[in-house]
């Protein structure tokens, strides 16, 4: 057979090419009866998108990372940086710095969406005692939309629709990803530089993996 990639020959039902390095046949993520997703099958199937790509995921999150503090123009990084993991996510190539650059497209919608919830989490601050845990909860409940934004263009009613309605059809599945992502993504900080950029990757992939599942529905 033929890498879709670099157009070169390699064995058939090879999982990654050996010239380019790119994933070919990621395992799929399970269903379970009932159409429930397999939490245990899509974290597996990141970490082996994340063990396959691992090069490419530290240099680009690397620059993203020198970038990102750059404000206004970070919103477009972002996008750029959680495009390039989708690719990774949909075996459509590798990860490569100049995706960072190329997610101008939906600019207007995320940077909308961001100011809606900074502005929340302003006005949250000032709530006493149940405040910070309002914040917590926001931060769950409207972390898909950013996805389908990013992925897909939406405008932010319409991400914020499709949110509420994704995470009631699949709470509990949501929910893990979401902690298990932030808790390894988080995690790199205690070994700063080289710990972040190995496992910012690691975490956004997990989540990707729960996106996917749910976005065949969209």
């Amino acid at each position: 057979m033929q890498c879709p990639y670099c157009k070169e020959e390699i064995i058939d039902g090879a999982l990654k090419c050996k010239h380019c390095g790119s994933m070919l046949n990621a395992p799929p993520i399970v269903l379970e009866t009932g159409g429930r997703n397999d939490f245990g099958a899509m974290f597996g199937r990141a970490f082996e998108l994340w063990k396959g790509d691992m090069g490419n995921l530290v240099l680009v999150t690397l620059v993203f990372m020198v970038v990102v503090w750059i404000p206004i123009a970070n919103v477009g990084f972002i996008a750029g940086y959680t495009r390039s993991l989708l690719k990774v996510s949909r075996g459509e190539g590798r990860a490569a710095v100049g995706d960072i650059f190329g997610a101008w497209d939906c600019f207007g919608n995320l940077l909308g969406f961001v100011l809606i919830n900074l502005l929340a989490y302003f006005i949250l601050h000032f709530v006493p005692i149940l405040g910070p845990l309002a914040s917590l909860v926001l931060g769950f409940v409207v972390m898909p939309a950013s996805f389908l934004i990013i992925d897909r263009g939406k405008g932010v009613m319409d991400a914020y629709k499709w949110c509420l309605k994704t995470i009631q059809a699949d709470f509990v599945n949501w929910l893990l990803a979401y902690l298990v992502g932030s808790v390894i993504a988080c995690a790199g900080f205690v070994l700063l530089i080289i710990g972040i950029i190995l496992s910012i990757p690691l975490g956004q992939l997990i989540i990707i993996q729960q996106y996917e599942a749910a976005v065949k529905e969209c």
